[in-house]
């Protein structure tokens, strides 16, 4: 099913949080991005992760791949 995902993306190193055995790791590829569900959780998430060095972007994907 297609909806509106969402990306965090760190600022300084412009690479994209990613899941990673269990944990959270990071990617510089937007295929390998993990897609929230909505935009509180990429923003807490990145917040925890990055402190206030990120960017979260939205864009339409395939919704079962999103972890929250």
């Amino acid at each position: 099913m297609i909806g509106p995902v969402w990306v965090v993306q760190d600022k300084d190193t412009g690479q994209f949080l990613c899941p990673l055995d269990g944990d959270v790791g990071f990617t510089k590829f937007l295929s390998g991005a993990g897609r929230f569900d909505n935009p509180e959780s990429a923003i807490d998430t990145a917040r925890f992760i990055l402190g206030n060095s990120f960017v979260v972007c939205s864009f339409f994907d395939d919704v079962t791949k999103c972890y929250s």
